[in-house]
């Protein structure tokens, strides 16, 4: 990478940081965008993006790949059998349902997003979508809820 290129991811960051987006966010998107260019080519979407809502999603997605890219230990994949998607989806959708009452009990997801460094708009995906969710995410969750990784801990968390 070209220390154009790292200059200019500086810029960014700095621009998230005036737009209120969390540091710890800021610093790992940076961080992350050195070694993956997927980083590094959403921030620059970002940068460019006037609408806020689609600002919103570009951030998500960019923890998305933060997650994905800064994951210590990978795991195979398990397989799982196409009958059992709507068990699966059902049972995360439960487990996310209790947890954001938890949530909401802390001050809402505003609150856990300054606890966490998790931005608010990739913490809004977490909640309303039945999508498998990331350990690291689960597990900032929990700290900020007060929760051990017992209770946190799914056999389907990624």
């Amino acid at each position: 990478m070209t220390s154009d290129v790292k200059v200019e991811l500086i810029e960014i960051g700095h621009q998230m940081n005036q737009a209120g987006l969390s540091k710890p966010f800021i610093a790992a998107a940076v961080e992350t965008a050195f070694e993956f260019e997927g980083v590094y080519d959403l921030m620059k979407l970002w940068v460019e993006e006037k609408v806020p809502a689609e600002k919103d999603e570009i951030v998500a997605d960019i923890q998305d790949l933060i997650n994905d890219c800064t994951q210590k230990e990978k795991v195979e994949g398990v397989y799982v059998r196409f009958d059992d998607l709507a068990r699966i989806a059902k049972n995360i959708r439960g487990f996310k349902d209790s947890l954001r009452i938890k949530v909401d009990d802390l001050g809402g997801v505003g609150e856990l997003s300054k606890k966490t460094g998790i931005p608010q708009p990739s913490l809004s995906r977490f909640f309303n979508s039945a999508s498998i969710p990331h350990r690291a995410t689960l597990l900032k969750i929990a700290k900020a809820l007060g929760l051990s990784q017992v209770e946190i801990a799914t056999e389907w968390s990624r």
